[in-house]
């Protein structure tokens, strides 16, 4: 399995280091590049392109109509 793109942050974030458990403060427009950070921001608002979201089993996504 391939590592996921980096990611650039649109906002600040607080997120805690995954090995040492220390806190983290990522300003706006740093790339993220640890899967391990990334799943922790899970406001997709913090980010400058918001990751896809997952599929939900028996959610549909709503549709316009003309």
């Amino acid at each position: 399995m391939s590592a996921p793109a980096p990611q650039v942050l649109a906002a600040t974030v607080h997120v805690l280091d995954p090995v040492s458990r220390e806190p983290l403060v990522l300003t706006a427009g740093t790339k993220v590049t640890d899967p391990a950070i990334a799943e922790q921001i899970t406001n997709p608002a913090c980010w400058a392109d918001p990751p896809e979201a997952p599929d939900t089993p028996g959610r549909k996504a709503k549709t316009t109509q003309d």
